[in-house]
């Protein structure tokens, strides 16, 4: 009764390694994309209290106007925040799919020709 299981276990034996190894890349994958993601969101939180925070303190038209004078500055550093984040976004993408591509090609290699 129980070689019937290893009957069917034993031929899909071969692809459990290659099959684990690329799990656990997607995993490490996933875990950089969220650290990417974290930091931006952490970023643009940090930004918005710090505007809120500058906005309360608006109590007469001359610090209105130093207020709005300062947005062009805050308005250029989201601007290159955003690229920056596309950037590292991008990075990470090809990043990916060359491992990707690397760790298939050697699982396969590593099945066909065993």
């Amino acid at each position: 009764m129980n070689e019937t299981p290893a009957a069917w276990v034993n031929p899909l034996q071969p692809w459990v390694a290659p099959l684990t190894r690329f799990n656990q890349f997607v995993v490490g994958q996933v875990e950089q994309w969220a650290s990417l993601q974290m930091s931006s969101l952490k970023a643009y939180v940090d930004l918005g209290a710090a505007q809120v925070r500058v906005a309360l303190k608006i109590t007469d038209p001359h610090s209105l106007n130093e207020f709005v004078d300062s947005q062009f500055a805050v308005l250029s550093f989201v601007g290159h925040r955003v690229l920056d984040d596309n950037r590292a976004l991008a990075e990470w993408g090809t990043n990916y799919q060359t491992q990707a591509n690397r760790l298939s090609r050697e699982n396969l290699l590593g099945l066909l020709f065993k």
